[in-house]
């Protein structure tokens, strides 16, 4: 299987799928674990810190069973990449925080036929539905064109433990079902669940002929996606992040010896990634290409030490 995203959701999914004996896991996040996951991605802790989550949670879930496969891909999901991502993969979980990559995976879902189960929190909010192409509505018959920028962040507006854990298990449910050939409870039904009066609702949902993915217009819109992007700060700090389209394979050891030889400081050095420090700014970079850049007062000073640092 593939679970798409390795923070609050992923956590979840992860653990249960692997404890449950899913022989092959691949697992896809672009970030690093920070401080800040900890409040609710119980998949790391503090001895992780700036690590690149999908490494990180590789050793996490071969230390609860050794006898299965993780496959950690460090990369963003991006309209170009997407199929190549879910090649050879029975089942998609999205555990994802944002729309424009959820809708490249379910493009990606319907055009080679593989069951994607959609899930999503924010506060104590959090809804989840199975999609089968060609027998369901897809993800964009009942959430299409919706921007990323016109949503509540769970970096803003948090996001509660329990409903992450409640709707990441409910995918699990679904997924297993799914795997041992059963008929999966949330086909083209969509579950919604509030933890403030802790009611859950089931929506049925039905295919919308019209529909641009998988309908017969057939003409989708086009999904944004930047190789620069500003995230919600951390430590209160403008943070930057590169998304790479491909997998650039970067040599860790020489990245390290030009991030010496421009005075900082190396604070983490793994076999998948890289976080140093100086005077206010923390960068992460990571051998996919990926770089995080916090505390910069810019995107052209963010721009300028990638170029620095990567030439």
């Amino acid at each position: 299987i593939l679970v798409a995203g390795a923070g609050g959701l992923g956590s979840p999914i992860l653990m249960q799928v692997a404890s449950m004996g899913v022989g092959f896991i691949r697992v896809i996040d672009r970030d690093i674990v920070d401080i800040s996951n900890l409040q609710r991605q119980h998949l790391y802790g503090v001895n992780v810190i700036g690590i690149p989550k999908v490494e990180a949670a590789k050793s996490r879930l071969i230390e609860l069973n050794p006898f299965i496969e993780v496959d950690p891909v460090p990369l963003p999901i991006t309209p170009k990449n997407a199929i190549s991502l879910i090649q050879n993969v029975d089942l998609v979980i999205d555990a994802l925080d944002a729309m424009a990559p959820r809708y490249a995976l379910n493009r990606a879902c319907q055009k080679l036929n593989i069951p994607f189960i959609y899930g999503g929190v924010i506060m104590q909010n959090g809804n989840t539905s199975t999609i089968i192409p060609g027998e369901t509505a897809c993800l964009e018959c009942f959430q299409g064109g919706i921007k990323d920028e016109d949503l509540p962040s769970c970096a803003v507006q948090g996001v509660h433990p329990s409903v992450i854990n409640l709707i990441g298990s409910i995918q699990t449910s679904e997924a297993v079902k799914i795997l041992l050939g059963e008929e999966p409870v949330l086909k083209n039904k969509l579950l919604f669940a509030d933890l403030t009066d802790l009611s859950i609702e089931i929506i049925n949902l039905s295919k919308n002929e019209d529909c641009p993915v998988c309908g017969s217009c057939n003409s989708p819109l086009n999904i944004e996606f930047s190789t620069w992007e500003e995230i919600c700060g951390r430590e209160g700090g403008r943070t930057f992040i590169y998304n790479p389209e491909i997998n650039e394979k970067l040599n860790l050891d020489k990245l390290n010896e030009n991030i010496r030889k421009i005075g900082y400081n190396l604070v983490i050095s793994s076999e998948m990634g890289t976080t140093f420090q100086s005077k206010g700014i923390t960068g992460s970079i990571i051998n996919s290409g990926v770089a995080i850049f916090e505390g910069l007062t810019g995107l052209e000073e963010a721009k300028k030490l990638k170029k620095q640092i990567l030439g």
